[in-house]
């Protein structure tokens, strides 16, 4: 019993780390990746790389997609991003 009120205890916090980024949340994210890519000129064999290289820098720093869209300023201002642009 005291296992269960634990679990129930704990549930809101881990559902809150779990990663909610759907198959349609991933491509939102690199479909405005890849937009704002072609605005700034970069080919898109360089921007595909760069856009999924940001997916996944968001997804690990960001792992609950509705959290992720409440600092969606950070994640775009963010320096490890810039590790992804092409060289």
């Amino acid at each position: 019993m005291k296992r269960y009120l634990l679990l129930l205890l704990l549930l809101p916090f881990l559902t809150a780390c779990e990663n909610t980024w759907d198959s349609d949340a991933r491509d939102m994210f690199v479909q405005g990746c890849m937009s704002a890519a072609k605005k700034d000129n970069i080919p898109e064999d360089k921007a595909k790389v760069m856009c999924d290289c940001r997916l996944e820098k968001a997804m690990k720093k960001h792992p609950n997609f509705s959290e992720a869209m409440d600092h969606i300023q950070d994640i775009i201002q963010d320096p490890a991003m810039r590790e992804c642009e092409p060289k």
